[in-house]
């Protein structure tokens, strides 16, 4: 056990708890040595399951408030008007189809802009490809919209249908 002079604070290591007033070799202060506190046991598991409940607490509602946040349907709005897909010709004199489309931002927070993922198909709804090319802006403020242009490399004739989705990251 460890006792400490109360005047110099000089400290002294007992075997035991004595029954009477000590005298400090230092200075000569006369103290009694107090019991020292110990830690319940019973209390260190009290204190330890709560701090469990409270973290649990806090990671439910962390959890929650994300994805409360993040599924108010479909916080980024993406679409291709059909005005906007045209039919043009490259340098080696191949037709391509050029398409352009909006993301719009529906919230009040600013978003990350995932991939944009331009799908063809064709009359039997089989989809003949799938390109995937970086947005034109990295974040996306709260209710604005921003403008993506693509070329797309699948033969015109075939296509169909086009549509539109932004990737998830994984």
């Amino acid at each position: 056990m460890k006792a400490v002079c109360d005047f110099c604070k000089t400290e002294y290591t007992l075997d035991r708890i004595p029954n009477t007033p000590v005298k400090c070799a230092v200075c000569g202060h006369v103290w009694t040595p107090r019991v020292p506190f110990r830690h319940n046991a019973t209390m260190k598991l009290i204190a330890s399951i709560c701090a469990f409940i409270a973290a649990c607490i806090f990671s439910l509602a962390v959890v929650f408030n994300f994805s409360s946040k993040n599924n108010n349907n479909k916080p980024l709005i993406t679409k291709i008007d059909e005005k906007n897909i045209h039919l043009v010709e490259d340098e080696s004199g191949n037709k391509r189809i050029f398409v352009s489309g909006d993301i719009t931002n529906t919230t009040d927070d600013i978003y990350g802009l995932p991939n944009i993922v331009i799908i063809s198909y064709d009359e039997k709804e089989n989809v003949l490809s799938r390109q995937t090319f970086t947005p034109p802006a990295t974040l996306l403020e709260a209710k604005t919209t921003v403008t993506f242009n693509h070329m797309l490399s699948v033969n015109p004739a075939n296509v169909k249908r086009l549509s539109v989705e932004l990737k998830e990251s994984k």
